[in-house]
């Protein structure tokens, strides 16, 4: 089980090689340029992924793309959320 944290859009080349090395246990954190995510309910990861993909909440309002968020019911968490997934997890990767 590994956290993969992705801090680049949705369309960039980490984002790409994070999908490949996903692997069937291992949940998302979508934060900084991947809260992006948001604007593309149909990106590939979110059908990958499903219940194991996240986007950092503060990203979202600093980027105005909370309510979008909200409104497609994407799964969010808060830097609370955040340091509890990091905590849960004994690997993390982080793609830049």
């Amino acid at each position: 089980m590994i956290l993969h944290i992705l801090t680049k859009a949705p369309d960039s080349s980490a984002a790409t090689q994070m999908q490949q090395a996903i692997g069937e246990h291992d949940t998302v954190l979508l934060i900084e340029e991947a809260a992006t995510a948001a604007l593309d309910t149909s990106w590939a990861a979110w059908q990958q992924c499903q219940s194991r993909i996240f986007l950092l909440s503060e990203d979202l309002t600093s980027r105005g793309l909370a309510g979008i968020a909200a409104n497609n019911e994407l799964p969010t968490l808060e830097m609370q959320g955040f340091v509890a997934l990091t905590e849960q997890y004994e690997k993390t990767v982080t793609w830049y």
